[in-house]
């Protein structure tokens, strides 16, 4: 549901960049809302996990995130856009937390693996957002024509939805609650722990490159396509769809694959695919070529994000918890922010420029790992 919300809310960028006449670098600054809203909020979600369990909070902070990322859509005001999308960045990033919390959890009390195949049911939320949402308003637009904008009734239509199906499923969710640690067992926390380890830093570089990627195909791959490649509006919002599709798939065989090459090796070969692919999509001329280079930046991104959230929650030296929420403050910080400054670059030189960068993000991704490897093989002879 997280992962549909944020799917229509992406495929709807270019709506929102043509409804208030924004430019390249004007729309950045919006979308610079995001991170705001999430830096700000994510320092205390670690807090208020611990007060009040990571499943009510993903419940509210989910179901109000469905709704904030429908307000830069149905209001006519730049400023309610930007309230709207900093909010948004707020209670995405708690989700986030909180939904990864309850994996980890899980995965350690019951010895299966469900964090890939977690984040494999996010990117079919994604997929299936970006690719109805261009379709659905012919319809609305034609068959539905009174009171409101048709993208404002699909935006409320999916926002009510992720409501009801959500909290249909609390009660499965709340079952996870009894594998957790009682509040009343958890050490006291102060703000000296969530300072980084060595090894915690090293993911933490590999994770800005990683959600750059994330965050520029989520925000600008629909632009590129229909500005760029001048691809019809009516598919403009594929490249992420097909983006979303090989990265849900790569999850759900991630868990075996990992087991069989090792994490860190996957992670790897992953920021291969990701250069291979950005390099095509920068060198397409229509968009059936630019198509199949999203496929591959979403085959190897597939598992960047299940590889990095379990081993930061699994880094020694850290008090519980504190791994993964500082990760996710840098992921959310890159995976908002990233597409701000590629907004920038765009504005500045062109869209295809701006994606050279986040190739280039993904040959330090490649160095990266590959000195983790090294000193992870390192300590494992020693």
């Amino acid at each position: 549901m997280c992962g549909l919300g944020f799917g229509t809310w992406a495929s709807f960028i270019p709506y929102v960049k043509q409804t208030f006449h924004l430019d390249e670098a004007q729309l950045g600054l919006l979308l610079l809302c995001l991170p705001l809203g999430n830096f700000i909020a994510n320092p205390l979600t670690v807090i208020l996990i611990r007060r009040s369990g990571a499943v009510r909070i993903a419940l509210v902070a989910g179901s109000f995130t469905a709704f904030f990322f429908a307000v830069p859509v149905s209001l006519p005001s730049i400023t309610y856009a930007a309230i709207g999308l900093f909010l948004a960045g707020g209670t995405f990033g708690i989700t986030n937390v909180a939904m990864n919390t309850l994996a980890s959890a899980y995965e350690t009390q019951t010895s299966k693996k469900i964090m890939s195949t977690c984040h494999g049911m996010w990117s079919v939320g994604a997929m299936l957002g970006s690719l109805i949402s261009g379709l659905a308003i012919l319809p609305l637009e034609r068959f539905f024509d009174y009171g409101g904008s048709p993208q404002t009734k699909y935006v409320f239509s999916i926002a009510f939805i992720i409501l009801i199906i959500t909290w249909m499923i609390r009660n499965d969710l709340v079952s996870i609650s009894r594998i957790q640690i009682p509040s009343g067992e958890l050490p006291k926390i102060s703000w000296r722990a969530f300072k980084p380890t060595r090894i915690l830093w090293m993911l933490i570089t590999i994770c800005l490159c990683t959600y750059l990627t994330e965050g520029t195909m989520a925000d600008w791959s629909a632009v590129y396509l229909k500005e760029i490649v001048i691809a019809p509006a009516t598919i403009a919002g594929w490249g992420f769809a097909v983006y979303s599709f090989c990265m849900a798939a790569g999850r759900f065989v991630g868990d075996r694959l990992i087991a069989r090459y090792g994490a860190m090796q996957i992670l790897r070969a992953g920021g291969l695919l990701v250069f291979a692919g950005l390099i095509i999509v920068i060198l397409s001329q229509n968009p059936w070529v630019a198509l199949p280079g999203f496929m591959l930046v979403g085959m190897g991104i597939s598992l960047a994000s299940p590889i990095l959230y379990s081993s930061a929650a699994n880094v020694s030296g850290l008090a519980p918890g504190v791994g993964l929420a500082t990760l996710n403050t840098f992921a959310m910080a890159s995976f908002f922010g990233g597409p701000v400054l590629i907004g920038f670059i765009g504005k500045m030189a062109d869209l295809r420029i701006a994606f050279m960068f986040v190739a280039v993000a993904s040959i330090i991704w490649l160095i990266q790992t590959t000195r983790l490897l090294r000193i992870l093989k390192s300590s494992t002879i020693q």
